[in-house]
């Protein structure tokens, strides 16, 4: 089997990166429109005269989410992720 040329490696890396930052820009979107959709949520549990947190629904989507992790990304990792996520819009809902 013959070696790839640096150069061949090179673009390859380059193409790679160029993917995982556009990905990165469409994560990012899809993070601000679930905060927005959280404020949202907010206000409505507001007007129901609700708490902002409840711990019931945060059990759930980090159990949704560990069940969708596949591959590379653990269920532990998921976890984590979404844990801050979850973090970010209570703070988004409170307006802290």
């Amino acid at each position: 089997m013959a070696a790839i040329a640096i150069p061949d490696l090179e673009s390859s890396l380059d193409d790679q990166r160029r993917y995982i930052d556009r990905i990165d820009r469409t994560i990012v979107a899809l993070l601000v429109e679930r905060l927005r959709l959280g404020q949202a949520a907010g206000e409505i549990k507001r007007e129901l005269q609700r708490p902002i947190r409840s711990k019931e629904r945060e059990a759930q989507v980090l159990d949704h989410v560990r069940r969708a992790a596949v591959g590379p990304l653990s269920p532990a990792s998921a976890e984590r992720i979404f844990t801050a996520i979850i973090a970010e819009t209570n703070k988004a809902q409170t307006g802290a």
